[in-house]
């Protein structure tokens, strides 16, 4: 009896290993470089399956005869995908599955099932060991092609995005350390403490990756400093795009640092020009004569900042913050509003993420339980910078597991300049 007569799959044999047909055209070129392991105890079977592959182009093709075989391959080779028998001496397929996964470097690697097992039990038994997919014997050369071609191209996909994924997440990264070389560092503030007799404390946090709120303090002159809270709406990249365009407008707009008014006028008719038609952003811009002991400010809708004066109350009041967000509308005039800045005049500027939480009675916070909040902590004669921190540490209770805004918290006191001490 010839071989052919006692096994009639091996005249599938003969079909498989013909030359693919106009129905194997459009493939993808990619998938045909990937490495298939074909794992069977049965040599006719690793045959068939590896002449069918072979068929319809696939060249880079190894075979293990059981489960400890391919163990061995893998170990010099991960395979981009594995077909695999599930009753086999030595090693059985539900075995090498439960192993493959436990892998790192083979946890996510494709398997796709061929076996004459197919009751409930042992297909449920099989996905929950880590095959990917199943095929019932007899082999059927276009089934097993098929799937064959989606765990392949589903995997290059994958490998791709990963890839990009990887890739956006660097560049991200890469402008978010950006956005933050815009904050000023430790020893700027430092030297602005020093050389303004100042207190100054400065919180910063993006909601993700990158964020759209943006503060800054800028020097004068020896007795002049600007500081600003800007927010622009949205987040993620574009918002991150509109701080440092708003940076690089500032850097040359220095003239204007002594006139928030007139320097909030041109900022919102540039924005207004180059934003997106919708975007906007809330602003405040003050400037702070130390030996006058005065602020000026602008203000453009951002929240109202919260001041104590010495000598006239104990608990922080809240300024005006009226204005037309920048960038709605042209030609808009803002207001110039001039307040006392004497020794221990204390002010803190905030984005609207901090008063936008719930307190534990299921309150909105908002300006005024942060005022009421603010004043109660300052009495109890805690430091600038853990006071700051408590109050970041109570915005993240508040929140929970909710998706943060981003956050920005200015603290300034004057504690005396040259003549003022």
């Amino acid at each position: 009896m010839s071989l052919e007569a006692a096994h009639p799959i091996t005249s599938e044999l003969k079909k498989m290993a013909s030359p693919p047909t106009e129905l194997d055209v459009g493939k993808s070129a990619s998938i045909y470089d990937s490495h298939i392991l074909v794992v069977d105890d049965s040599a006719l079977i690793r045959e068939l399956i590896g002449a069918c592959l072979m068929s319809a182009g696939y060249t880079k093709i190894q075979y293990a005869v059981d489960g400890k075989n391919a163990l061995e391959v893998i170990k010099d080779n991960v395979p981009d995908l594995i077909i695999l028998d599930l009753e086999m001496p030595v090693m059985d397929g539900f075995e090498l599955c439960k192993q493959l996964r436990a892998q790192p470097e083979t946890k996510s690697l494709p398997i796709l099932i061929q076996s004459g097992r197919d009751t409930a039990a042992d297909i449920t038994r099989a996905f929950e060991y880590g095959a990917s997919d199943m095929v019932v014997k007899p082999v059927k050369k276009y089934e097993i092609l098929a799937r064959t071609k989606v765990h392949l191209e589903n995997k290059i996909f994958v490998a791709k995005l990963t890839a990009f994924h990887d890739r956006v997440a660097s560049e991200l990264e890469q402008a978010r350390h950006l956005q933050l070389d815009i904050c000023p560092t430790p020893a700027e503030l430092d030297s602005y403490r020093d050389n303004f007799g100042l207190d100054i404390g400065w919180h910063y946090e993006p909601s993700s990756e990158l964020g759209g709120d943006i503060g800054g303090i800028l020097p004068i002159s020896k007795n002049k400093i600007a500081f600003y809270i800007a927010d622009f709406s949205g987040h993620g990249v574009a918002a991150a795009l509109n701080t440092f365009r708003l940076q690089t407008w500032l850097s040359a707009a220095h003239h204007l640092y002594q006139q928030p008014d007139t320097l909030l006028s041109e900022l919102n008719n540039f924005l207004n020009r180059n934003l997106p038609s919708g975007s906007y952003a809330t602003m405040m811009f003050f400037c702070l004569d130390i030996e006058k002991q005065e602020l000026t400010y602008s203000a453009a809708g951002s929240q109202p900042p919260l001041m104590q004066i010495p000598n006239q109350a104990q608990d922080f009041h809240l300024c005006s913050s009226k204005g037309m967000p920048l960038g709605l509308r042209a030609g808009w005039e803002y207001s110039l509003i001039k307040l006392p800045f004497k020794i221990n005049s204390k002010l803190m500027l905030y984005s609207d993420a901090l008063v936008e939480v719930c307190t534990k009675t299921g309150e909105f916070l908002g300006d005024e339980g942060l005022r009421d909040e603010v004043s109660h902590i300052w009495q109890e004669g805690i430091a600038p910078d853990a006071i700051l921190s408590q109050l970041v540490s109570r915005f993240h209770h508040r929140l929970g597991t909710g998706a943060a805004d981003d956050l920005t918290i200015i603290y300034l006191e004057n504690k005396g300049h040259k003549g003022h001490e």
